[in-house]
């Protein structure tokens, strides 16, 4: 696979799947977070799947995505429960960096 195979457009990333290791959605990315000195992405904020979500976005560290080119669809080795347990915030609290969010979020993807 050539490098241009794996390159995508950040607007292409939103409203991707994010699925378990059994392929049921988790939900959608919403948000995508750049570390900006070493220009890598380095989370992404899912939107749950389902109604009544509450507002809020679990981020997960790019490290634990694995993209799908048949579900077209980004898997991560986590179960339902996990996921749904993973730390949430709100766009206001993911929009401060001082909230601490990728620390917490760091700290709950550990080993």
């Amino acid at each position: 696979m050539a490098v241009d195979d794996r390159l995508v457009k950040s607007g292409d990333l939103i409203g991707t799947p994010v699925t378990d290791p059994k392929g049921h959605k988790l939900g959608v990315i919403r948000e995508v977070f750049v570390d900006r000195d070493a220009g890598i992405g380095r989370y992404v904020a899912v939107e749950p799947a389902g109604l009544f979500t509450g507002g809020k976005y679990h981020p997960l560290p790019w490290r634990v995505l694995t993209f799908d080119d048949k579900a077209e669809a980004y898997a991560v080795e986590i179960t339902k429960d996990r996921f749904k347990d993973s730390p949430a915030y709100d766009r206001d609290q993911l929009a401060k960096p001082s909230h601490g969010w990728a620390e917490q979020v760091e700290r709950y993807f550990e080993g």
